[in-house]
């Protein structure tokens, strides 16, 4: 319920008659307000942690997603190596044997042909010159066909030595992928698991947001005098405001939230917050009430002043000069901090800004009206 609305169902049960307060009904009403306000705080404490959990999950996930692509690829290149290396050892080995079946053939036809037969051959030479080279023919024959088949022997070890190291290559390799897929299977479990959490902390965030109207509406029944429980129920969050925020700067945003290609490089940079152009020495405004947190310089952000606004969000100026607060000066909305001063890096004037939820960036231009 914005605060319009509420000051507004206020007068309205005013003009009707309120109930006295009772001390005791008071008091309970803003315990139970101050309860469920810091159930609300822990529950959004659990959702950062559980989506810090999330986010790191999801880059284990990729990495081994990409892992298993690249040992996918190695295992086929794998793969296709064995078979062709099965080919050629079973084109070596039939060589071997039809080498083997040929000199079993010459031996048996030298042996048909042996008695007088080779008698003549060897003994036909009309020299002993003659004789020796005879005996010499029939050795390299021999030889050449034997020489031949230790080869072929040889070549098959080989091939066989590289198709069993390969062989061992693939199956270790088919060992390690079966782990990279348990963990794929345990990470997503896991995963599955942080997202029904995350999704039981957003129902109780939920409860205790409409539990906090709820009992804002309540007190609207009781006449209540205590300024200071007023503002305890009353009093608007910096979170309610979104979308509603003015711009701490009259400006052109000149550089956006989030992810941003380089006109001069390669690279894609990500902005955690927003660049407004704007002269030098314009009034720099807080977005909503707080308290300063930090004055100080910051490399490559020249002066910063940090505000904080309340159940962990700040506001983050920086650029700055001319600083008109302090650290642990209370700011109200629309109060000027500073003034405009040069960005380090090249000189431009403007401010650079920041928008935090713990240390998690938001787009600025979500929460400021008009930007």
């Amino acid at each position: 319920m914005k605060l319009a609305q509420i000051l507004l169902a206020l007068v309205f049960s005013l003009s009707l008659g309120a109930k006295a307060a009772n001390p005791s009904d008071v008091d309970s009403l803003a315990k139970d307000f101050e309860a469920t306000k810091k159930k609300l705080e822990d529950a959004e404490l659990k959702q950062r942690q559980v989506l810090s959990a999330l986010y790191q999950l999801n880059k284990k996930i990729k990495k081994i997603v990409t892992e298993k692509g690249e040992m996918s690829q190695q295992r086929a290149f794998l793969e296709v190596n064995i078979r062709n290396l099965t080919q050629k050892v079973e084109d070596l080995d039939q060589k071997s044997r039809q080498q083997r079946t040929l000199l079993a053939e010459r031996l048996r036809a030298m042996y048909k042909l042996g008695g007088p037969s080779i008698a003549r051959f060897l003994f036909s030479s009309s020299s002993s010159a003659s004789l020796e080279r005879n005996l010499k023919i029939l050795g390299v024959v021999a030889g050449r066909d034997l020489e031949l088949i230790k080869n072929y022997s040889r070549d098959l070890k080989d091939l066989e030595t590289k198709r069993k190291t390969l062989a061992q290559r693939l199956d270790n390799m088919k060992s390690v992928e079966q782990k990279i897929a348990s963990q794929e299977k345990a990470l997503r479990k896991e995963q599955d698991l942080k997202g029904k959490l995350l999704d039981g902390i957003r129902k109780n965030k939920l409860f205790a947001i409409n539990k906090i109207n709820g009992l804002r509406e309540k007190s609207l029944q009781y006449n209540i005098d205590d300024t200071g429980l007023f503002d305890l129920l009353f009093k608007p969050s910096f979170a309610d405001q979104k979308g509603e925020l003015s711009a701490p700067l009259e400006g052109v945003i000149t550089r956006k939230f989030g992810l941003m290609k380089g006109q001069d490089h390669p690279y894609t940079l990500t902005h955690k917050g927003i660049f407004i152009s704007a002269a030098k020495g314009s009034n720099i405004k807080a977005v909503f009430e707080g308290k300063v947190s930090y004055v100080g310089t910051l490399p490559g952000f020249g002066t910063t002043l940090i505000v904080d606004h309340g159940d962990h969000y700040y506001s983050v100026y920086s650029h700055a000069q001319e600083v008109k607060v302090n650290t642990g000066d209370e700011v109200t909305g629309s109060q000027v901090l500073a003034q405009v001063g040069e960005a380090p890096q090249d000189g431009s004037s403007g401010l650079y800004f920041e928008i935090r939820h713990f240390s998690e960036p938001y787009d600025p231009q979500q929460w400021m009206k008009g930007l």
